[in-house]
């Protein structure tokens, strides 16, 4: 094989390093987004969605248009350092344009239809508004960095045609690797030391640096406009153009690819917070683990590809459906990992390792075969004439079907299979995938009947794999690092892309309810405290006119609150699933409450629920939560929401929330205390149950004889721990 000049090799090895820094400040960048947005416009898997799409939306633009006028871009690296540059800058004022986001939002969301199409659609351009600059440009990289690969000077036909193919996988894997790392870093270092806009500046700062870095060595690498048809005229250099059912082809597994990794990654996150936690770590966690076994794919995709050519193709669709049945039996093996290490495991460090054992575990064979596919889709064309373009329209579909498959399959999917099924649909979609594919490519014409294989295998596995064990599954052993005592009987479980998994279990007589495997609350010893949510808050509630009270539960503090005289109270619930378990198996601790007339249930996120209306409505607005580790839930704790709840309060309006007193750090807690302090004249911190409850208010936090004595009504000291009146409580 020809070798490259040894300037080329070293301009190609920088380039590598600035691609991976790209991978790793566009997932930052991601990340960062996300958040923002999640201020703005909630965390609901609706918000979510919308900012998704927005993202993936300019990255599908800028490879469409990024390859469409590749072929004219004679300095490939300084359109790349454009690029990055247009990045840097979209990226520094995100922070501003956030800012400014906010009011817009707030003012369409208040005049748009009751609708949640309407309302997506508006979350989906506001987002596409702050993105679209720099996703655009991002989408466009790769593209413009396939006319470098496709440019060699020099070279025999035959080495030059391996260069480019051993190029263009090396920038995919860089670009994956990239990512994988910021996710890592995002998560457990840079938010948390330098916060949300800091991050920002310095991502900004990286891709500014590796824009110039382009430029610089770029002002001499000039490709001269369509250089590889011209080259083409050497048959030997590059195969014929794509036959029409070629393209298809390649179109539709593009497409089915970004469709795929998608939704084995919705459903695979979805398991996973179950079985390792829902703090944020965990999901940066996830997320780098995934993107890590992609990158693992998109490194063996060249050695594959040098041994079965065209062939790889089917049989990495063959090997990744394969991969994702034969896994599923380990899922609900996953939690004995935690069970009884407590006692090893002590720090924090020690146990995230762990659970990223666990993720490694589940997801390095299946996502590491998916990740062979669409580098493969890439050897396929990259010595094809045009081939800019064919990357950018390959790279655009591949994004459109990622948006796709995440869409369909939280919405319809994970509602109507649930995770076992969904896992193995997938399975045996690319089952059929690798058929449909073994089928089109002339070099398998002698064997195709052996492709058919494929799905009958499949099928046969999938007809044979046991159903999970659903106790052992939603067991929560990651929480504690405990065995929990198998229940008696799971009387409920339900999966939605809100809450995740909602569990009712019973054991002894008593009913639990456990999101992810997290408990949120029971019929026994937890009722105490679950009621002194409800009443200490009341102790100074001057005018019972309306009440807010964010997160359910088992409905047992809200069926407390609506003991009191209250004119109307609204519930605001993220999870569907919660409010369908507090009604059908906590009726008699929470008194039926979700049917009385007065409570109006919101699905929706507590902080945009107030965003979005008008201020000073409320008496009383109730918080409360499952963990302050979850994660969202310090968007509840933050400085900005206690001044948006401040402004939704009347003048003599309380606020109260409840603070989580165990397993969490002193400074912690001290931080929660103090930013509340700085937004509420008058404090307080109550301990009952074993819980905390904070109090904020702007009026002196007072409470008559006369108010207890009128409070205290049958039906209400029927509510109050251990049979005691309100006086006993101060």
């Amino acid at each position: 094989m020809a070798k490259e000049a040894p300037r080329r090799q070293w301009i190609f090895g920088v380039l590598l390093l600035l691609f991976t820094v790209s991978g790793a400040t566009g997932l930052i960048d991601q990340v960062c987004f996300s958040k923002y947005f999640g201020y703005i416009v909630g965390s609901t898997a609706y918000a979510v969605s919308a900012v998704l799409a927005a993202f993936m939306t300019g990255l599908a633009l800028g490879a469409h248009f990024g390859g469409r006028y590749s072929s004219r871009v004679e300095r490939p690296l300084v359109a790349y350092g454009a690029a990055e540059l247009a990045v840097a800058g979209a990226i520094a004022v995100s922070p501003g344009a956030f800012f400014l986001l906010t009011p817009l939002y707030v003012a369409l969301a208040r005049i748009a239809p009751n609708s949640l199409t309407t309302l997506s659609v508006v979350r989906w351009l506001l987002a596409l508004l702050v993105v679209v600059v720099p996703t655009t440009a991002m989408g466009a990289t790769l593209p413009l960095l396939s006319r470098i690969i496709a440019h060699g000077r020099g070279q025999s036909a035959e080495g030059a045609g391996k260069i480019r193919e051993r190029r263009l996988a090396a920038l995919y894997a860089a670009n994956t690797l990239g990512g994988a790392l910021g996710a890592l870093l995002c998560a457990y270092w840079i938010l948390a030391a330098l916060g949300l806009s800091t991050t920002l500046r310095l991502s900004a700062a990286l891709s500014g640096a590796a824009g110039l870095i382009a430029i610089l060595l770029g002002g001499q690498e000039r490709v001269p406009e369509a250089s590889i048809e011209r080259e083409s005229a050497d048959r030997a250099m590059v195969l014929q153009p794509l036959r029409r059912v070629d393209t298809v082809m390649l179109g539709a597994l593009a497409l089915g690819s970004g469709w795929m990794v998608f939704a084995a990654e919705v459903v695979s996150t979805h398991l996973l917070v179950v079985i390792i936690g829902n703090s944020a770590y965990a999901f940066g966690l996830i997320l780098a683990v995934f993107l890590a076994c992609l990158f693992a794919g998109a490194a063996a995709a060249p050695r594959l590809w040098s041994r079965l050519g065209a062939a790889s193709l089917p049989a990495s669709l063959a090997a990744a459906g394969a991969g994702v049945v034969l896994t599923v039996p380990l899922w609900d093996l996953l939690p004995a990992l935690f069970e009884g290490s407590g006692e090893i495991f002590r720090t924090f460090s020690a146990r995230e390792v762990v659970r990223a054992v666990a993720v490694a575990a589940i997801l390095c064979v299946p996502v590491t075969l998916m990740g062979l596919t669409f580098p493969l889709l890439l050897q396929h064309v990259a010595r094809r004439p045009g081939v800019g373009r064919l990357i950018g329209r390959l790279t655009a579909v591949n994004t459109a079907g990622a948006v796709v498959g995440a869409l369909v399959t939280g919405y319809l999917m994970l509602p109507h299979l649930g995770s076992q099924r969904s896992l193995l649909a997938i399975g045996v979609v690319y089952g059929l995938a690798a058929v449909g594919s073994g089928l089109v490519i002339h070099d398998l014409a002698k064997g195709r009947w052996l492709w058919a294989l494929a799905p009958a295998a499949l099928l046969a596995t999938v007809a044979a794999l046991p159903k999970w064990n659903l106790a052992r599954l939603t067991n929560g052993a990651n929480v504690y690092f405990e065995a929990r005592k198998k229940p008696d009987a799971i009387l409920f479980l339900r999966e939605d892309v809100h809450g995740g998994v909602t569990s009712v279990t019973e054991e002894g007589g008593v009913r639990t309810l456990l999101t992810n495997g997290k408990f949120q609350g029971n019929t026994g010893w937890e009722m105490n405290a679950q009621r002194f949510l409800a009443h200490y808050p009341s102790l100074f509630v001057k005018h019972f006119d309306r009440a807010l009270i964010i997160g359910l539960g088992t409905g047992t503090t809200l069926g407390a609150v609506a003991a009191y005289p209250w004119k109307g109270i609204d519930l605001v619930e993220i999870s569907p699933s919660i409010v369908e378990a507090a009604a059908r198996f906590f009726p008699h601790t929470n008194g039926a409450v979700l049917t009385d007339p007065r409570v109006q249930v919101h699905p929706d996120d507590g902080r945009n629920f107030l965003l979005v209306r008008p201020a000073g409505d409320y008496d009383l607005i109730g918080i409360e939560l499952s963990s302050i580790w979850f994660a969202g839930a310090s968007n509840l704790y933050s400085a900005e929401f206690y001044e948006l709840a401040r402004k939704h309060l009347k003048p003599d309006g309380i606020f109260q929330q409840w603070v989580q007193l165990h397993h969490i750090y002193l400074r912690d807690f001290a931080t929660v205390l103090h930013t509340l302090r700085a937004h509420f004249r008058h404090t307080a911190l109550f301990y009952g149950g074993g819980q905390g409850v904070i109090i904020g208010a702007e009026q002196p936090l007072t409470v008559s004889m006369e108010q207890l004595s009128r409070l205290t009504n049958p039906k209400l000291r029927a509510l109050i721990p251990n049979g005691r009146d309100l006086q006993s409580l101060l």
